[in-house]
């Protein structure tokens, strides 16, 4: 339906950063949650090279990974997530998180005025993992969520669940960011958006980058 709307798009609009953006960094470990014996490897390695470099770390990481598997309510596993977790625990978190459905709309709620970044990195990779799809929620409240930054990690988040409707709505919010932020890279989000829904709705067969 909208496949040479995104041929057009992409013709004329690229990453402009040379370096990885928060929005890509996002998209790549969403992508992963599809490979999962990559990204178990993936873990063990970072795991494995991080501790190596810090071994003094490992106390502490095993401290915090014990209070997230002991946790018993939404509530506690929000207040770890608004705080700076050990990135070696991200994954226990979310998989941790994802035990308590009543999290997802508290997350959604919150995501319209959380500032905190580790706050909104976490909570976009849960509601990706999710099985709950809050794409048309997403959608309504999003010109109400107050941070850019928030909006930027919602739109790599709706390139994963959001329906092949939406992609026209989703270059609008490329362009209103890119305007709006001229010197911050906060359409990046929508870009990266566009590309899954493009590779979900056109291109399934083309191998991933």
């Amino acid at each position: 339906m909208y496949k040479n709307l995104l041929n057009n798009f992409f013709k004329k609009n690229k990453i402009e950063s040379e370096t990885p953006t928060a929005p890509a960094f996002a998209n790549f470990f969403m992508r992963m949650e599809a490979y999962p014996e990559s990204r178990e490897k993936l873990s063990e390695v970072m795991h494995e090279t991080i501790l190596s470099e810090q071994p003094e770390r490992e106390e502490e990481l095993q401290a915090e990974r014990n209070e997230i598997l002991s946790s018993n309510s939404c509530d506690q596993i929000i207040q770890i997530m608004r705080r700076n977790t050990d990135m070696l625990n991200h994954q226990v978190l979310i998989n941790k998180a994802l035990e308590f459905d009543e999290i997802i709309p508290k997350i959604v709620k919150m995501l319209k005025t959380s500032l905190n970044a580790g706050f909104i990195e976490t909570s976009v990779r849960v509601l990706a993992k999710s099985q709950q799809n809050v794409s048309e929620e997403l959608i309504e409240c999003f010109d109400d969520i107050r941070s850019p930054y928030a909006q930027s990690m919602v739109l790599v988040l709706l390139g994963f669940i959001a329906d092949e409707k939406h992609i026209p709505w989703v270059i609008k919010k490329y362009e209103l960011l890119k305007k709006l932020y001229p010197h911050e890279n906060y359409c990046d989000g929508a870009f990266y958006g566009l590309d899954e829904l493009d590779y979900r709705f056109y291109h399934q067969e083309r191998k991933r980058k």
